[in-house]
């Protein structure tokens, strides 16, 4: 367990550096004003809310939607729930040519969203994704990243089916990053428009009597060949999966 958590603090050191900032320990981490995004340094525009620290660490010094497996040549790859832009960020860093596209259904995040997106280069759309095109209301929550979305006909917030999101970028995705509080069932019903991803990084949600078991064969009924499952606890695990034996 020791030697665990060494590699690990190792592991965040390093990728830390290459941001531009430094860390020691998750006790005295402070959100940074400024990372590196393509070599260069810049201002981010990050809220100090409750757990945003720590979802920094995870995202961006953990690597917890599996980067740094795929090559860089990716070209094309769809954030649902981006919440502050944290992932579109190592996204750039890590696939420098790709087109990118990150959803995030919370109004409140745009402002966080526009300033990320100048920096790492990439689109944002403020619509929750779904099996279909519709409308969600939302369960905002103190954490924002924890924020659930239901399907309503009476919703105010827009959603996009997930066909209509992929051929917004060509028609086809090299890496989906899902992560979306629970809505990630709703997108597995559209077993065909699943076909058009090679790569998915999936944080899923099992609060609706799911289970770990049944997330696993559902992505492996998409096609996926899985390479690591998660399982966090009883309420969410994270699976990262592929096409191809060897992520490309």
């Amino acid at each position: 367990m020791l030697f665990k958590k060494l590699v690990q603090l190792l592991r965040r050191k390093i990728r830390a550096k290459k941001l531009g900032i430094k860390f020691n320990r998750v006790a005295s981490f402070q959100l940074p004003e400024q990372l590196i995004v393509q070599e260069k340094h810049y201002q981010v525009n990050i809220p100090s809310e409750k757990g945003m620290d720590g979802e920094f660490i995870e995202v961006l010094l953990d690597d917890c939607y599996g980067v740094e497996r795929l090559s860089p040549s990716l070209r094309t790859i769809i954030d649902v729930g981006a919440n502050v832009g944290l992932f579109p960020i190592v996204a750039r860093n890590r696939f420098p040519h790709a087109v990118i596209h990150a959803y995030e259904a919370n109004p409140y995040l745009e402002n966080y969203l526009k300033h990320q997106s100048k920096i790492a280069n990439f689109t944002y759309f403020m619509e929750a994704v779904g099996a279909e095109d519709g409308k969600v209301v939302l369960d905002i929550r103190e954490v924002s990243g924890k924020t659930r979305s239901t399907v309503s006909a009476s919703g105010d917030i827009p959603m996009v089916s997930f066909r209509r999101a992929i051929d917004r970028i060509g028609g086809s995705v090299d890496l989906a990053k899902v992560d979306c509080e629970g809505a990630e069932w709703l997108l597995f019903e559209d077993r065909d428009t699943w076909q058009l991803v090679q790569n998915l990084s999936l944080e899923y949600h099992l609060w609706s009597g799911h289970t770990h078991a049944e997330t696993r064969q559902v992505i492996e009924n998409l096609g996926f060949r899985i390479g690591k499952q998660t399982p966090i606890d009883k309420w969410y695990g994270s699976i990262l999966a592929s096409r191809t034996r060897n992520p490309q």
